[in-house]
């Protein structure tokens, strides 16, 4: 599907940072849709979901603290503070009541989203990540393989040029076709002073792989049994990094009858990435009710 609106880079400040987010365009006339990435992403990830809403929505993708092109923070990387910075982006573009879609990462900022800043959300959509991570088998089994596969592809620190990270990227996944990969190196990375490209993410974000992430559980069991919102948990059908146990947990926390729960037929982690028109038909009901 090709997108009628092109993505136009804009900036906001919000908590002190200067914020970035890409504007997809779409009816303005409608509810406004805030996209936002998982861990270390950035805007961009939303490139080929975001048109499938264009029609039903005004769309926009936010960068998060640190990621893409907002500013790195020197307070850190919360979950309280990210969300807070959803909320705050929110009430200064005007745009709200808004309909949310946070995977992985932003998923964890979906849970104080809709318990502090409910009234501004019509639909929130927690992407396939909960309050903890899964210590089920299949879940520590996960993570072990992501970080023996982190290992073995550790990412050199920079390139001398967009064509040695080019060639990178495509040694680490061959699936992706070439604009992608152009796409990928263009969105991931800036040249420091040196004239080296380097990640655009602050390397601080790596934290909320471990004990930092481990700390904030129990704020965020907390923040969804607070979710004064319409909500829908998205769990992979397959997945192995929010479990069946601990989404079903989720929805019985909510007050009010306020969740849900619903699978993407045979996609892992992944959602959107691994089954689109699932996800997107799923989400345009939600959405609807």
């Amino acid at each position: 599907m090709t997108n009628p609106y092109y993505p136009e880079d804009k900036w906001v400040t919000v908590n002190g940072l200067r914020i970035h987010y890409l504007d997809y365009g779409g009816d303005r006339t409608k509810r406004p849709l805030i996209l936002l990435h998982g861990l270390g992403g950035n805007a961009h990830t939303w490139d080929k979901l975001a048109p499938h809403f264009a029609e039903t929505h005004h769309v926009v993708a936010m960068d998060a603290r640190g990621c893409g092109d907002s500013d790195w923070s020197q307070d850190g990387y919360s979950v309280q503070q990210d969300a807070a910075d959803v909320g705050e982006f929110a009430k200064a573009t005007g745009l709200y009541p808004f309909d949310y879609y946070g995977h992985s990462q932003g998923s964890r900022y979906g849970m104080p989203v809709g318990a502090y800043f409910g009234e501004y959300v019509e639909h929130l959509v927690l992407g396939d990540y909960g309050p903890m991570p899964d210590l089920s088998p299949e879940g520590r089994e996960t993570a072990a393989k992501r970080q023996a596969s982190g290992a073995a592809t550790e990412r050199p620190k920079g390139f001398f040029s967009p064509e040695q990270a080019f060639d990178w990227h495509r040694q680490a996944d061959e699936t992706l076709a070439d604009d992608e990969l152009w796409d990928l190196v263009k969105n991931t990375y800036r040249t420091n002073w040196d004239g080296i490209l380097i990640p655009k993410t602050d390397p601080e974000i790596q934290w909320l792989n471990g004990r930092a992430a481990l700390k904030e559980g129990e704020f965020l069991w907390d923040s969804v049994s607070k979710i004064s919102c319409k909500t829908l948990v998205l769990r992979g059908e397959v997945s192995t990094v929010l479990n069946r146990e601990m989404a079903e947990e989720m929805v019985a926390k909510m007050p009010d009858g306020n969740g849900s729960l619903i699978e993407v037929p045979g996609a892992g982690h992944g959602l959107h990435g691994e089954n689109m028109e699932g996800t997107v038909q799923i989400l345009r009901e939600f959405f609807a009710s």
